[in-house]
């Protein structure tokens, strides 16, 4: 049987597994399924929420909410959350909205910090990192190994690629190519992430193949397609190249844009990291 603290409430039509435990004064709702391991800690509120196994509800933390969306009416959607995740004090997961698709999203293994908030609709894939008051507007998208520095805003819609690194403060309006750094108000590329890539295993081959093929599409002479189809010609042998030129095309095709690196006369030095 689950454990659950005697002060906490536990709404009938909840689906609890036999290890579920939920500390004292936290409310589980009527419409959530809660897998094996998971820990719902004091004080915490899970709503309208599918829970996979040994995800981590910390004291306060409020997921599975209404959408801020003055489009919202009611209607029956719903947050889904993997396995291993672990949410910190205070933050907040809202449901998804019937125009986004009826569905927020979690993959696995991430860390939202204290008073972070994911929106309405958002898709986050596995192993990020969301710091402390960093906040993720409505439908955008966070690749896999993406981390989003404190206080960090995003605009709606926007997508972050696999393995980027957004510095804390930064404010962001249109969407970050994988494997890169992006700092500033309003945020520019900063180069790519060395260390990021380097902790997940990636070749020398590889990251330099990203490096070449960075400064080739925003550095070079004659074009952005122009660029395009000579990284593609050169470094077409490398997958985690051709990824980054995917992201690139389909940031294009729906409109937002990506983010580009600083230009001198912007803010008086080249601090583009290669």
């Amino acid at each position: 049987m689950p454990n659950v603290h005697r002060s906490a409430i536990v709404e009938p039509g909840a689906e609890l597994a036999d290890d579920v435990v939920v500390e004292a004064y936290a409310r589980v709702g009527p419409h959530v399924k809660i897998g094996p391991g998971c820990v719902i800690r004091q004080g915490a509120i899970v709503e309208r929420t599918i829970l996979g196994r040994g995800n981590q509800i910390f004291p306060y933390a409020c997921i599975g909410g209404v959408p801020q969306d003055k489009k919202y009416k009611g209607e029956d959607t719903k947050l889904v959350m993997g396995d291993m995740n672990v949410v910190r004090e205070h933050a907040t997961i809202s449901i998804g909205t019937e125009g986004g698709g009826g569905a927020t999203r979690i993959g696995d293994r991430n860390l939202f910090m204290a008073s972070s908030h994911i929106g309405h609709d958002v898709q986050v894939a596995s192993d990020c990192v969301v710091a402390n008051f960093a906040g993720l507007a409505g439908h955008c998208r966070l690749d896999d190994f993406a981390i989003v520095g404190g206080q960090a805003g995003l605009h709606q819609f926007v997508r972050v690629g696999a393995s980027v690194m957004i510095s804390g403060g930064s404010k962001v309006g249109k969407d970050i190519p994988p494997f890169t750094i992006a700092q500033g108000y309003p945020a520019r590329l900063r180069g790519i992430n060395v260390i990021g890539l380097k902790r997940r295993g990636f070749s020398e081959e590889a990251t330099s193949a990203i490096k070449k093929a960075y400064r080739m599409i925003f550095y070079g002479e004659n074009g952005f397609e122009s660029a395009i189809g000579k990284v593609r010609e050169e470094l077409s042998s490398q997958p985690e190249v051709l990824a980054f030129l995917k992201f690139l095309e389909e940031s294009l095709a729906s409109r937002r844009g990506f983010l580009r690196p600083a230009r001198a006369d912007e803010n008086g030095d080249e601090d583009e990291i290669f």
